[in-house]
């Protein structure tokens, strides 16, 4: 119940997001700039506002404190000159932005297919493109992460528990991002939902033991090294040989391919593998002994 509370919030956050970009949807037909006015300049000054580009009322009016805003927006967006005089470049520049928004969806997160616009990277000063771009790669390891729990051949205990803790770090990201525009905090915890994902993946990778064909293949092998050696062994025993270290060495194997199995039955199968491996050394040495 409270991944699902999380889920339904988060959307809720995507929604309200995806809202406010395309309020932000301006179109401008003309040259602003000092003693401008109109509503072409409100929707410019609250664009400019909303990203944190300046500061001032929405008034309609081109005055002193739009034009800095303007010179902070074509400063972190590769305008030039910076004149602060919201020319046809500007203009070019700003509907390029809005052209190149792309489309996200996060059905995995949310338990359904869910679509959001979201800007170009173009639009963002670097801190805030920072930490949007790091909650978009925690959704993607969130997404791995269910992937992978719902494949997974082993326990998912923990690996439910880190995409619990994944999933409130993404949600206190988001609110931090959206609501408190504290892209710094926004970067953090989302840093912090993606090692937790990250965790969430590889508790549930059911490769995450190794390759289930190559430990069975190690341990096949050994199973052959280890009849061999003790064929060769009781051979030379019955011929009056001494064969006492090598049927240690025999022994040591037959205990190292017990362990391989049963790490194999655990799903250990990097572990089992290297058992094997080491069984069968152990087997060949053992015929050496002999030679």
């Amino acid at each position: 119940m409270k991944t699902k509370i999380i889920k339904i919030a988060f959307l809720a956050f995507l929604v309200l997001f995806a809202t406010g970009v395309q309020a932000n949807n301006c179109y401008f037909n003309r040259d602003l700039g000092i003693g401008s006015r109109g509503e072409d300049v409100r929707c410019l000054q609250q664009y400019l506002r909303s990203y944190s580009y300046g500061y001032g009322s929405a008034d309609g009016v081109y005055g002193p404190m739009t034009m800095q805003a303007v010179i902070n927006w074509q400063a972190s967006n590769g305008v030039f000159p910076t004149s602060g005089y919201f020319d046809s470049n500007s203009r070019s520049k700003y509907s390029r932005m809005f052209s190149l928004s792309n489309t996200n969806t996060f059905g995995s997160v949310l338990g359904a297919s869910t679509t959001v616009s979201s800007y170009s990277t173009t639009t963002y000063s670097s801190q805030e493109n920072m930490a949007r771009e790091k909650i978009e790669e925690a959704l993607d390891m969130i997404e791995d992460a269910e992937d992978e729990i719902e494949d997974s051949n082993k326990s998912v205990f923990e690996a439910k528990k880190n995409l619990a803790d994944a999933y409130e770090d993404l949600f206190d990201a988001v609110r931090a991002f959206i609501i408190d525009r504290d892209y710094s905090e926004a970067f953090d915890l989302a840093d912090d939902a993606y090692e937790n994902a990250d965790d969430a993946k590889d508790d549930a990778d059911g490769n995450s033991g190794g390759d289930r064909g190559s430990a069975e293949d190690a341990i096949d092998d050994a199973k052959d090294a280890i009849n061999d050696a003790e064929d060769e062994i009781d051979e030379r025993e019955d011929d009056g040989f001494f064969v006492g270290h090598a049927r240690d060495l025999l022994e040591e194997a037959e205990d190292l391919l017990d362990d391989a199995e049963e790490e194999f039955d655990d799903a250990d199968y990097n572990d089992a593998e290297d058992s094997a491996e080491d069984a069968e050394d152990l087997a060949e040495e053992a015929l050496d002994l002999l030679n």
